[in-house]
């Protein structure tokens, strides 16, 4: 097995490589500079019988490329976060957070920041990925073992970065046909063909990191410790097949993956692969969701008093917010509380934790008439994450969905999910359930269900038909 620990500062400078080579400087993510810089690398130097040191210096940059969705301009926790109300982005040097995404307008706008920030991002992930793919087909340099290991990475890095996208655009789809960057398919008709096609890439996924021996031939990050082993990112990769199959309301599938992962009610919460961030050294950087508590910059990061007030007395999971000293007030919101998630520039951003897994099962399960065992799963978030008493509420399937989804606002605060969450269950509406609201979701605001289809992309489909 290769060291991880030697790896992480090059992240970003390996995320750099692979944006070079996938033309990631221009809007649109599906073109590509034709012009070969003898000072830069090329996209022949690495598509041609690539040595052992080009496909490892590729997939990790595959794995950095997945970080930049969570720090460019609008990094994906924040989009999602405000569009869910969980947060609220009070900036002073960019008003369009707290007008244009709240809804002061009828309509997003496809150009903005917002619309195209992450999307981009996740976009260079899947181009990286289809990269490392198309040399590894054209290498004699790595062992046919060696290939299904690195394919089984790329498979499951390419459905991790299509799922964010498609999660960013909701029923507008997304583009699953991507591999000819010069010839990218349409958009999917809605959702569902795209879930249907982000599972299928697990599914292979699996199946080529079951036949990829016992270690991967290239290095991970210290974010994968303890999943970096083809036997051990399996459990990785059908983590998040169970997630897609809950999107897809497959719940037996969603069973049937959960077995397979490492889902367990008595191991750590917060178990999981992450995306790692290491500020102090060069060429990296810290993570952009972390905020000084009272602090004032120019782009500050709020939470709505309600996530406090609708929390049930004695919640620990308030520790996720605290009281500011000094509020500030713009556009007619006041920002009285800081989130305090992720406590310093080098706190981890979870890709997928037990936590969520242990939700995905109590809710699989009360869709399955499984009432005793999700209550169990409740419980096990209840009393363990949030120190509350076992759930002792109706057990209708109704009910237990209300107390599902109020359990997965508190356990994953600021994670990227309650705004698809609202959406996947149909509740993405000022008053979700008995004990949630969404501020800031009537009168003058609006809640919008998916950002708009970048201009980018439109104008693309024009001058392609």
């Amino acid at each position: 097995m290769q060291n991880s620990a030697n790896i992480k500062p090059r992240t970003l400078l390996l995320a750099g490589v692979v944006s070079v080579l996938i033309g990631a400087s221009g809007c649109n993510p599906t073109t590509i500079d034709p012009v070969t810089d003898p000072n830069n690398p090329s996209l022949e130097s690495v598509i041609t019988n690539a040595t052992p040191t080009q496909i490892n210096a590729l997939a990790n940059g595959v794995e950095a490329s997945l970080r930049l969705g969570h720090t460019n301009n609008a990094p994906y926790n924040q989009i999602t976060g405000t569009l869910g109300r969980e947060i609220i982005i009070l900036a002073s040097n960019e008003p369009r957070w707290y007008t244009e995404i709240l809804g002061s307008k009828t309509s997003l706008d496809n150009g903005a920041f917002y619309s195209t920030g992450s999307y981009n991002t996740f976009a260079r992930t899947i181009r990286a990925a289809n990269v490392l793919r198309q040399s590894l087909a054209a290498t004699s340099t790595v062992t046919p073992v060696q290939k299904q290991g690195l394919l089984g990475f790329c498979d499951t890095y390419e459905a991790i970065a299509k799922l964010h996208m498609l999660n960013l655009m909701g029923e507008n789809g997304i583009r699953i046909d991507v591999a000819d960057f010069l010839k990218p398919g349409k958009f999917t008709v809605g959702s569902a063909p795209a879930l249907a096609n982000i599972r299928q890439l697990l599914d292979l996924g699996a199946t080529e990191l079951g036949q990829a021996g016992t270690d991967f031939s290239f290095p991970l990050s210290n974010g994968y410790a303890g999943f970096d082993t083809p036997a051990s990112f399996l459990r990785f990769n059908r983590a998040i097949a169970a997630r897609v199959a809950l999107y897809q309301g497959d719940n037996a599938g969603a069973l049937t993956a959960l077995s397979a992962s490492f889902y367990s009610p008595t191991a750590s919460l917060t178990l999981g692969p992450k995306i790692t961030f290491r500020p102090g050294t060069a060429g990296d950087q810290g993570n952009s969701y972390f905020q000084v508590p009272n602090s004032g910059p120019s782009t500050l990061v709020t939470v709505p008093d309600n996530f406090v007030s609708e929390a049930e007395t004695g919640d620990q999971r308030l520790s996720k917010v605290s009281l500011r000293t000094t509020p500030r007030t713009a556009g007619g919101i006041t920002g009285r509380y800081d989130p305090t998630v992720y406590a310093t520039q080098n706190a981890p951003v979870a890709i997928i934790r037990n936590e969520e897994l242990i939700l995905i099962a109590a809710e699989a399960k009360a869709k399955t008439n499984d009432i005793t065992g999700a209550v169990q799963d409740i419980n096990t978030i209840r009393t363990r994450s949030g120190n509350l008493p076992p759930y002792a509420g109706a057990t209708t399937q109704a009910a237990l969905l209300n107390e599902i989804l109020r359990q997965r606002r508190y356990s994953l605060f600021y994670e990227g999910h309650f705004w698809v969450d609202l959406r996947r269950l149909g509740k993405l509406n000022p008053n979700p359930t008995p004990n949630i609201t969404l501020p800031y979701s009537t009168g003058t605001f609006r809640l919008f269900d998916r950002l708009a289809i970048p201009f980018a992309e439109v104008a693309w489909d024009q001058a392609n038909p």
